[in-house]
């Protein structure tokens, strides 16, 4: 269930996931693309932004909850964007990331009645594959 503090509940929980390939001017096409019916959460992958960078991003009725960014090589990243009246608790998977091989985020929906957690992965098509099973298999395992 989930309660989203504007009077309606329901039983479903929508998520977006997009390769946005670069979001920093994007945020209006992302908006209009996804209305009239916004999912709860935004999973996107290869934002291409620095931390700092997308800490600085405003995606209307969206909170940025938990990312990922590189900081060493250009593109790649991940992040999920929440709708505004829900609340999240991130899951620091910072430790697991490599770049170009695993680049990761995870959050807990904690106003759901049930654990609920989301992911946001990607690995570039350079990546080492083996290394990417690995340390998903390890986050899958932990939780």
């Amino acid at each position: 269930m989930v309660d989203d503090k504007l009077g309606s509940t329901n039983n479903t929980v929508t998520i977006l996931h997009q390769n946005i390939c670069g979001l920093r001017t994007k945020t209006d096409e992302l908006l209009s693309s996804i209305s009239p019916n916004s999912p709860l959460v935004l999973c996107l992958s290869e934002h291409h932004l620095k931390t700092f960078e997308l800490d600085q991003i405003s995606i209307n009725r969206y909170k940025l909850d938990a990312a990922h960014s590189r900081q060493v090589l250009k593109g790649g990243g991940v992040c999920i964007f929440v709708r505004n009246t829900l609340e999240c608790t991130k899951i620091d998977l910072d430790k697991y990331c490599k770049e170009q091989d695993i680049e990761i985020c995870m959050l807990k929906l904690t106003s759901i009645s049930h654990n609920i957690l989301i992911i946001a992965v990607c690995r570039a098509p350079t990546g080492n594959f083996n290394m990417f099973l690995k340390r998903l298999d390890e986050i899958l395992k932990s939780f």
